[in-house]
């Protein structure tokens, strides 16, 4: 059986870098930067990400961006 690893906050935002430095919403830009780490395997299968609020704050963003960018990954079935 496989065993899920939790991605802290502020691991995450340090993996995710300058995910903001593109063009469009904030929450699109977030969506992609998380689909770039799991296309490059930083993220792997099972990996709990951070609850909204902490990433929110690590990132320095509204908590309404981050659940817009959950919900998209949700949809593209990047997400559980």
């Amino acid at each position: 059986m496989a065993t899920s690893t939790k991605m802290d906050a502020n691991q995450l935002a340090r993996l995710l870098g300058a995910w903001s430095a593109g063009s469009g919403p904030l929450y699109h830009q977030l969506a992609r930067g998380v689909v770039t780490l799991i296309d490059d395997g930083a993220l792997r299968d099972r990996t709990v990400l951070p609850p909204e609020r902490s990433l929110a704050a690590a990132l320095s963003v509204s908590r309404s961006t981050v659940v817009a960018a959950y919900s998209e990954l949700k949809e593209q079935g990047h997400l559980t």
